[in-house]
């Protein structure tokens, strides 16, 4: 790797995890990064998926306080997540890497639509949510 390169993946992933600490979505800067590299897409993922790891758990450590009236939410979610990640790894790694490669493409324009989506969205559910209320009531 050159200095270039060891630069714009060190700017990645610094980049990257705080973005990932702030709002999510780090992986739309780390792994278009590691394939500039030359990485092949399937261990670009993985790579980007293990090095934001430890920043995420850092997120989650700093907020804890924050999180203390999310308990319910947290096991919730919490299932899920890690049922989502062990199919999630599981495609991955069935999945020949030329048909990762043309997915690729769409998966990460669909991360960023969502992305770019989620505070109108959460906007539309935060109004609604007292009329939803109201109705449960009546």
């Amino acid at each position: 790797m050159t200095a270039a390169g060891f630069v714009l993946v060190f700017l990645a992933a610094l980049i990257g995890g705080a973005v990932n600490s702030i709002a999510g979505g780090g992986t739309l800067i780390t792994f278009p990064a590691i394939v500039w590299l030359g990485v092949p897409p399937i261990s670009a993922n993985a790579t980007s998926t293990v090095a934001l790891w430890p920043g995420s758990f850092g997120s989650m450590w700093a907020y804890r306080d924050e999180l203390s009236g999310a308990r319910t939410w947290l096991i919730w979610f919490t299932a899920p997540s890690i049922a989502g990640g062990i199919v999630g790894a599981q495609l991955l790694l069935h999945t020949s890497p030329d048909r990762f490669d043309a997915i690729v493409p769409f998966l990460v324009l669909g991360a960023t639509l969502l992305f770019l989506l989620q505070q109108p969205l959460s906007r539309r559910l935060v109004r609604r949510a007292p009329e939803e209320q109201d109705r449960r009531a009546l």
